[in-house]
């Protein structure tokens, strides 16, 4: 019988996490109606061992080894192993809620939409303690509270308009594999940071989003991950934003020409990529004339942006 969601995990040296992903999602409701993928990304740590001993143990976990490439050609092969309906990618060091994930196994069952996406917790790890944030960004602010469909444009527009905030994170949704194969929506290889290529891509491309109010999610924070880099991480990081942002300008050229969504995302773009401008000191690591500062300047809305495009002119050549 074809699983209703496949569960697509890329694991790369997560030993100290991937135990307790895996129990979380073990322990939901329904969790015999889906397939765990467990895509070992040439782990050193003992991951690889882990991988191998749950799906020896439990029928629906199916452990796969390849070269390490990075996690969107992990996910790629996950999603090219998958065969549910659904495709959820999941990070080997968060976990679900198991009572609300149950719900969107359910959901999935008999759901025909593109995507599914609900909201995140934001949890950091400090001195091996896990504290909870309320962080809105994570939860769809400014979307109304209820169960409701929306064309992926829609749902876009509707954040850009009532929050200024689009979000761009791939495990905040489910989406019908088909939808992914058909509209051939893969994963950049190589890049960090790859889902705020991928995710505009497609919510572009989605006509039916079904957005579940919950806090699903639990989206950990700990030293030297993307988000929360080590000096040795920026280079990489650095050069997959300088190609990241500008793909995605020409492609919202492309896709919305004469749509006004294309202002608003292009104006969140800008404020994105100026403040991880900032936030990674781009300038700083010799890339200061890779800063497309005419671009920046036409398409940014707000003034505080303004302001801190016009510093670059000063601090980035």
């Amino acid at each position: 019988m074809t699983p209703c969601l496949s569960v697509v995990i890329p694991v790369y040296n997560a030993k100290e996490y991937l135990p307790v992903c895996l129990d979380t999602l073990l322990s939901c409701e329904g969790i015999g109606d889906t397939e765990i993928i467990l895509v070992d990304d040439g782990s050193s740590d003992g991951s690889s061992q882990i991988a191998d001993d749950y799906a020896t143990s439990h029928s629906n976990i199916k452990s796969v080894h390849k070269e390490n490439e990075g996690p969107s050609a992990a996910r790629n092969r996950g999603l090219e192993e998958a065969s549910g309906e659904y495709v959820f990618f999941c990070d080997a060091d968060d976990t679900v809620v198991p009572e609300l994930f149950g719900k969107i196994i359910k959901i999935v069952k008999t759901s025909d939409v593109d995507m599914i996406v609900w909201d995140s917790e934001l949890v950091y790890e400090t001195w091996n303690l896990l504290v909870p944030k309320n962080r809105g960004f994570f939860s769809h602010e400014g979307l109304e509270k209820v169960e409701k469909t929306y064309t992926g444009k829609e749902l876009v527009e509707t954040l850009l308009r009532t929050s200024g905030n689009f979000i761009a994170t791939v495990w905040l949704g489910a989406y019908r594999r088909r939808f992914l194969v058909d509209n051939a929506l893969l994963f950049e290889k190589g890049l960090l940071h790859e889902d705020e290529l991928w995710v505009p891509q497609v919510y572009l491309n989605a006509q039916s989003v079904l957005y579940i109010p919950e806090k699903i999610y639990r989206y950990r924070i700990h030293e030297g991950s993307i988000m929360n880099p080590s000096d040795g991480d920026r280079t990489k990081s650095i050069e997959s934003m300088l190609y990241i942002y500008p793909f995605l300008y020409k492609y919202y050229d492309e896709k919305l020409e004469g749509d006004p969504l294309k202002r608003l995302l292009e104006g969140n773009l800008t404020k994105k990529f100026v403040r991880m401008i900032y936030k990674f000191r781009i300038y700083r690591h010799g890339y200061g004339d890779k800063i497309d500062k005419k671009l920046l300047w036409r398409t940014a809305i707000r003034l505080r942006e303004k302001i801190m495009i016009l510093l670059l002119y000063v601090v980035a050549h």
